[in-house]
């Protein structure tokens, strides 16, 4: 994990989460690796940090930004720790992700025809397969770039991971082993920077820095993968 990562080499952690589960864990796994005395995890809330303004150079949030109500709330909060220069690294479901765009019941681009033709047809709206199943949101870049800008970061460089699983009507086309394969050759195009996948993965590996306080709002410098 991150947190146990991060002391080995030699920082000191602060591990916030808002599940007691979740905090007993980071501690185990920082005893167990021998950097409990560079761990320091406890319960918290994302809105509201109990740390003092500007009091650290990184701080990451993984795996955090999609189960939000409220991202930009949270990156507001999360900017308000940050020293000035200093960096956020997060992850953000992509809304623009492959999959999605490839079932005709996901894909934004068929949103109009299948409204079209559900008052067409006289068909009312159903909730999907598994619609009571508990689903993260996801953000479009443009988005994470506004949340960025009313928090005072600017997006330096972005990086997309993962494809699949790929479904065709909520169905799954492709065997575990053969998905697993697909999502391993687009990942190494992706990583190759071709221009066709760079923003189709399913999550966004986002790294923003906070504006220094005297400087004037600029352009994005862009390193997309």
């Amino acid at each position: 994990m991150a947190t146990v990562a991060l002391a080995k080499r030699g920082y000191f952690v602060e591990a916030v989460d808002a599940a007691a589960p979740m905090i007993e864990l980071a501690r185990q796994n920082a005893a167990e690796a021998g950097v409990g005395s560079r761990v320091n995890a406890n319960l918290g809330d994302v809105y509201h940090l109990a740390f003092s303004d500007e009091a650290f150079g990184l701080v990451l949030s993984i795996g955090v930004i999609p189960w939000l109500q409220s991202p930009a709330q949270a990156i507001t909060e999360l900017a308000r720790v940050l020293k000035p220069g200093g960096y956020l690294l997060l992850t953000a479901d992509n809304r623009w992700r492959l999959a999605l765009l490839l079932d005709p019941v996901t894909s934004p681009f068929l949103a109009w025809t299948r409204q079209t033709l559900k008052k067409i047809l006289g068909i009312a709206s159903q909730p999907a397969p598994m619609a009571n199943v508990v689903r993260s949101y996801q953000h479009s870049l443009s988005e994470v770039d506004a949340f960025f800008a009313g928090a005072g970061l600017e997006r330096v460089r972005t990086e997309t991971l993962g494809f699949g699983p790929f479904t065709f009507f909520y169905r799954k086309v492709l065997p575990e082993w053969l998905g697993v394969a697909v999502h391993r050759v687009l990942q190494r195009f992706v990583d190759m920077r071709c221009p066709v996948l760079r923003s189709t993965g399913a999550q966004f590996l986002v790294l923003a820095r906070k504006r220094p306080q005297n400087a004037r709002s600029g352009g994005l410098q862009e390193n997309q993968a």
